[in-house]
């Protein structure tokens, strides 16, 4: 193949597995040096995270950069990898910058300068490897859109006034993480003025995008793989059957993709305080009934929590190190 180009034309080659900010250090140096970057994100045997995932990530973290996904798994040697390169890039690569021992044999297979970036990782003193051998120690490393997608996330169901919100905040102390308030309750404090207060299926759905957004931002904040949310779109759905009693396919499809790993469901057995925007605590016993019927046939495993605040708080530590906060995220 002929490539013609007078620029500076780079490219970085890993499988950035998974990526994390020594990457992103490692990506941008190469961007301040040349016009166009190439990254390429090798596959692997046993593609836990598939290439095509990593890439993803990469491209959120580094967006000036031009991501390629290497679609078959090759030998770990210069002349093949090369090769198979030049047929996937646009344009020959003039600079190969990398952070390994093998860079430089790299380079010259590939036809271009090397520039060699943190070899002694002062910068960012860490490596995939490192991250894989204990991700949840490690996971502050990883970029943003990876910390999103591998956190594990634990919802707080249940009726009004049952300490869903006290039991985010003391968990999220607790785990020293991100918890996600309901949106709902804001949505619903917003719309008290009006002169006609009856709910339409749309309000719903749009609580329920919402609140999940809500999600997606924190999460790319999460310190351990773990996000705590404050309700849920099945907790929205609950709501809305309490006010309209109809079905609601948008927000059905919106309940079956963002299910969380694990619900905890507050149960309505201490005193209802009513805060100005709370209803009554007539309709608390059906809705905590209701809730439990719907997360039960989500196969969502879940626990039903009562008692004082502090038991509750207690059983729910528990029940998270046992499980979720256990499982290997990658």
């Amino acid at each position: 193949m002929t490539f013609e180009s007078s620029a500076d034309i780079g490219v970085v080659v890993g499988k950035f597995y998974p990526p994390h900010l020594g990457h992103v250090h490692l990506l941008e140096t190469a961007l301040a040096q040349v016009e166009r970057l190439y990254v390429l994100v090798g596959d692997r045997l046993d593609p836990t995270i598939p290439a095509s995932t990593r890439a993803e990530w990469l491209a959120d973290a580094v967006p000036a950069a031009t991501i390629i996904v290497l679609p078959d798994y090759l030998p770990e040697a210069n002349q093949p990898l090369a090769d198979r390169a030049l047929e996937l890039l646009p344009e020959r690569p003039t600079i190969a910058f990398t952070s390994e021992q093998w860079g430089a044999g790299w380079a010259e297979a590939i036809g271009a300068r090397h520039v060699m970036v943190d070899l002694d990782r002062t910068r960012f003193p860490i490596s995939s490897s490192e991250i894989r051998s204990n991700l949840r120690e490690h996971y502050t490393w990883l970029v943003p859109a990876a910390r999103a997608a591998l956190a594990k996330r634990v919802v707080l169901a249940g009726a009004e006034s049952t300490g869903k919100s006290t039991l985010a905040v003391d968990l999220a102390n607790h785990y020293q993480t991100v918890w996600v308030p309901e949106y709902g309750r804001w949505y619903s404090d917003g719309r008290a003025g009006l002169k006609d207060r009856t709910w339409t299926a749309d309000e719903f759905v749009r609580i329920a995008i919402t609140h999940h957004q809500g999600e997606a931002d924190l999460a790319r904040r999460s310190t351990n793989g773990l996000v705590i949310l404050d309700t849920d779109a099945l907790v929205t759905k609950v709501w809305h059957r309490r006010y309209l009693d109809s079905p609601n396919p948008v927000l059905e499809e919106l309940v079956d993709e963002f299910l969380p790993d694990l619900y905890f469901v507050c149960a309505p057995d201490f005193e209802w305080v009513h805060d100005g925007t709370r209803e009554s605590p007539n309709y608390r016993d059906s809705m905590h009934i209701d809730t439990l019927q719907l997360i039960a046939a989500t196969g969502v495993p879940f626990i039903e929590l009562t008692g004082d605040q502090s038991k509750r708080l207690k059983e729910a530590i528990a029940v998270i190190d046992e499980t979720v906060h256990s499982e290997p995220l990658i």
